[in-house]
């Protein structure tokens, strides 16, 4: 039978999209099972909180990789009070796979 933590993570694809973006509403890939089978296919995880912190860990850390041809899988996480991420800057918007 499966766990709510397993509908979930069928998200998660390793290698289906350098990123995904997901509004988290609930908080539940805050949760450690959660975080860690995320974790456990490859993906890194950054909260979307500081436009500033978020930028700088982004360009350095990620994009600058996939401009090399590095493959990486890159979740970012958007705590919302609605189920709107329009507010991501809208290079992350062009092509993402989009989770809710």
């Amino acid at each position: 039978m499966n766990s709510w933590r397993d509908h979930v993570l069928k998200e998660f694809t390793p290698k289906v999209s350098r990123l995904t973006l997901v509004s988290d509403l609930d908080g539940l890939l805050l949760e450690e099972g959660i975080l860690e089978g995320i974790r456990k296919r490859g993906f890194d995880l950054i909260p979307f909180e500081d436009h500033v912190a978020f930028r700088y860990a982004y360009e350095s850390k990620y994009r600058s990789r996939w401009d090399c041809g590095e493959q990486t899988d890159l979740v970012v996480l958007l705590r919302t009070e609605v189920n709107d991420i329009s507010g991501l800057p809208y290079d992350l918007l062009r092509r993402p796979k989009i989770v809710f």
